[in-house]
């Protein structure tokens, strides 16, 4: 008997998926080699899914904010883009009831493509003290 749980490639499962129209699956297992359970597995989940690879899960930790309030702060920041991160944080907790920590705001944004406010040149000529 060959060892517990060995790696199968995608070829050889796709292989497997290829077999199977012209042989049953007790027949590709023994020329195979493989257990008639991973073959009835295999093609199952290409039944199934279209495809010999399963996709796995979501690793981690879910995330605390949601899409919608990802968009939620984003359309502030559209409203009004010198806001801070606690007033978004405000802003979300009044308007969606969602109590999160301004860094998971920060790092929400980040991820989403915001970066850190730059002052603008037309704001360095009214405040030229800003250039020091």
């Amino acid at each position: 008997m060959v060892g517990n749980r060995r790696h199968i490639t995608p070829s050889v499962k796709q292989q497997l998926v290829t077999m199977s129209a012209y042989i049953l699956p007790c027949e590709i297992s023994h020329v195979t080699q493989i257990s008639k359970r991973t073959v009835n597995r295999v093609l199952r989940l290409q039944r199934r899914t279209g495809s010999v690879l399963q996709r796995p899960l979501q690793a981690g930790r879910p995330r605390t904010l949601n899409g919608l309030d990802i968009a939620y702060l984003e359309a502030c920041i559209e409203w009004t883009p010198d806001m801070y991160l606690q007033e978004l944080r405000e802003e979300l907790f009044q308007a969606r009831e969602v109590d999160i920590s301004v860094a998971t705001i920060h790092r929400s944004l980040h991820r989403r493509g915001f970066s850190h406010k730059q002052v603008s040149g037309s704001h360095l000529q009214i405040f030229p003290s800003f250039m020091r």
